[in-house]
């Protein structure tokens, strides 16, 4: 006798990206971002940004697609493509994402020459500066976890994956990637961020499990609160040591080339959900 489904999310409701139309989906991923900024707005407000910034992240991102993802088949895990990450693969990401960040600063580094960083962006990253144990367990909660996780949920749990059933995979987390760093909505950012994006993107290309990128994410976000924590943005007139000397910079290229390659071998890790109606 064949096994019963366990539930009936396990029939005709295998997969959120074929059950739902995939516009519809860019739609809710789209409203679920802008409540977030708009969330975030309102701490800021009140004086609470710190707070602000996991608070949104968790109510206008994390709850909402979580609640749409666990309706189908496998629940959140399974739809949005999460595994418990190998041990090599994550040395690997993780040593990719410090090469990243020194790629990516040299970018940020670079377009300041042709468009000036504005002063009250300046002003509102130095407001976030933590001071004191408290503060910086707060910053860290929402900056490094929380901002993560719902960031990575969005744009390659969904956007990614939706533009992956319409176009190539390659073309799809280089869209996904722009899209990501256009959403941050700060000119002089969006190179620097779009090529963040881009690589978050191929991460999750190549290993087909959404817990790396948020790894990879949180590294990411991390050394920007130590950077912001030690030093002074509104008078830091040298750039971090690491772009002084442009040797620096190759051997990162290098080895961010090679660990791309490594991270690239190991496969998927994750299958997608059957289709709906899929035998």
């Amino acid at each position: 006798m064949d096994e019963k489904p366990r539930s009936n999310t396990e029939v005709g409701r295998a997969d959120v990206f074929t059950a739902v139309n995939n516009y519809l989906l860019l739609i809710f991923c789209g409203s679920c971002v802008l409540s977030s900024m708009y969330i975030q707005q309102l701490f800021l407000a009140v004086g609470q940004y710190r707070s602000g910034i996991g608070v949104s992240a968790l109510v206008g991102i994390m709850l909402p697609l979580g609640l749409v993802a666990r309706r189908f088949g496998g629940g959140l895990r399974r739809q949005l493509c999460v595994q418990r990450p190998r041990l090599a693969r994550s040395v690997y990401v993780v040593l990719a994402t410090l090469a990243v960040v020194v790629v990516v600063d040299q970018i940020y580094l670079i377009n300041q020459q042709f468009m000036p960083v504005p002063e009250d962006y300046l002003r509102s990253v130095s407001e976030l500066k933590p001071e004191g144990a408290w503060a910086f367990a707060v910053t860290f909660v929402g900056l490094c976890l929380l901002v993560p996780a719902a960031e990575e949920m969005v744009f390659r749990g969904f956007v990614q994956r939706i533009f992956a059933r319409n176009m190539g995979g390659v073309l799809a987390f280089v869209l996904a990637g722009i899209v990501f760093g256009a959403v941050h909505l700060n000119p002089h950012l969006l190179v620097s961020i779009g090529f963040f994006g881009i690589y978050l993107g191929f991460v999750f290309y190549a290993s087909g499990n959404l817990s790396y990128t948020v790894m990879a994410h949180a590294v990411f976000n991390t050394i920007a609160l130590l950077q912001l924590t030690f030093t002074d943005v509104l008078e830091a007139s040298e750039p971090p040591f690491y772009l002084q000397d442009v040797r620096m910079f190759v051997v990162a290229v290098v080895l961010l080339v090679y660990l791309l390659v490594r991270i690239k071998r190991g496969g998927p890790e994750t299958e997608p959900p059957r289709d709906a109606g899929a035998p």
